[in-house]
């Protein structure tokens, strides 16, 4: 699907009357639901599935499945909820550290004064609490950022405690990106699909886990294909 495509399938999700969640994988993802039983479950069950990374996106060419057209980032998906859905329907940012939510939702109303931005709260508080202030915010979209897998475990566990929410996405590191607190890539490496690599450079102490991911991954597909 590209993001036209995707922005009708939620658009059906938000007024059929069911609860939905969709997931954006990128490469880290499936390494992990190779050893985490429940998280493959999880991933398997997602109502829908964006490729947040070029990983994916390749490793579907590789084996055919030329269904998947291209990568959909957290933060671009983020991005183009809000100017669709924004002003007719509840957010609530749930995630990341103390204040970056909350930062994050300021710069979205900056862009979207009309957005419906009914609460944040960061990613340190315990689940009844959580669910606690997401209903009482009477909110209909969630986006959460814990981090994979941490926050589709969440979303799955929890999404029937939360009656009034339609749809709940994982966005790992967007508030980061959107609050200004993390730059984000330049717009040819975003083009190109080598964010990952971007942020190594950034975070040089990742190289170890980011490589072990890329060599595992690539193996899963060639595997796979062969």
């Amino acid at each position: 699907l590209d993001i036209k495509e995707s922005l009708q399938k939620i658009s059906s999700f938000l007024i059929n009357g069911r609860q939905h969640y969709i997931v954006l994988p990128y490469a880290a993802f499936l390494v992990q639901a190779q050893k985490d039983e429940e998280f493959r479950k999880i991933l398997n069950q997602a109502d829908l599935s964006l490729p947040d990374g070029i990983g994916p996106v390749l490793a579907s060419r590789i084996i055919g499945q030329e269904m998947v057209k291209g990568r959909i980032t957290g933060i671009d998906l983020i991005w183009a909820l809000f100017d669709k859905f924004g002003a007719a329907h509840s957010v609530f940012l749930f995630g990341a550290k103390e204040g970056v939510a909350q930062e994050a939702a300021e710069k979205i109303a900056v862009k979207y004064p009309t957005a419906k931005i009914v609460g944040t709260l960061n990613g340190y508080v315990n689940d009844t609490e959580a669910i606690t202030v997401i209903n009482n915010s009477d909110a209909e979209i969630l986006l959460v950022a814990l981090g994979m897998p941490k926050q589709e475990k969440w979303i799955y566990n929890n999404l029937k405690k939360l009656p009034a929410i339609k749809l709940a996405i994982g966005v790992g590191g967007s508030f980061d990106f959107i609050s200004g607190r993390v730059r984000r890539a330049p717009k040819i490496v975003q083009k190109m699909g080598l964010e990952w690599l971007w942020r190594l450079f950034r975070q040089p102490n990742q190289w170890r886990k980011t490589w072990r991911s890329v060599i595992v991954f690539s193996r899963l597909v060639l595997k796979e294909k062969f």
